[in-house]
């Protein structure tokens, strides 16, 4: 099922970005969340390996943070078959576009 991970452990999305459609199978108690620095994005883990299964950060949009209307990045590194190379990719100069 996940690549090394505990089935109880995983969050199911049908599709990132949209929290009405995101829904975490797994127990509460079987995620464990790290904050860093602001504190505004949460990084959950497998409780049991540690493996990072997805994240929440406010949405920035408007320039100010919407902790209503989060965002969910998934670790898809851990879905069956997934296959980067059927990602599109956008490539962007990050050192010069800022």
């Amino acid at each position: 099922m996940w690549r090394g991970v505990p089935a109880h452990s995983v969050p199911s999305a049908a599709r990132c970005g949209k929290p009405a459609q995101f829904r975490l199978t797994s127990p509460p108690d079987n995620v464990a969340t790290y904050r860093w620095g602001s504190r505004t994005v949460k990084h959950h883990l497998c409780a049991s390996c540690g493996c990072g299964t997805y994240s929440e950060s406010p949405d920035w949009s408007t320039g100010k943070p919407d902790f209503d209307n989060p965002k969910v990045a998934v670790n898809a590194w851990l879905l069956d078959d997934f296959e980067l190379d059927a990602v599109p990719v956008t490539v962007i100069d990050g050192k010069n576009l800022w």
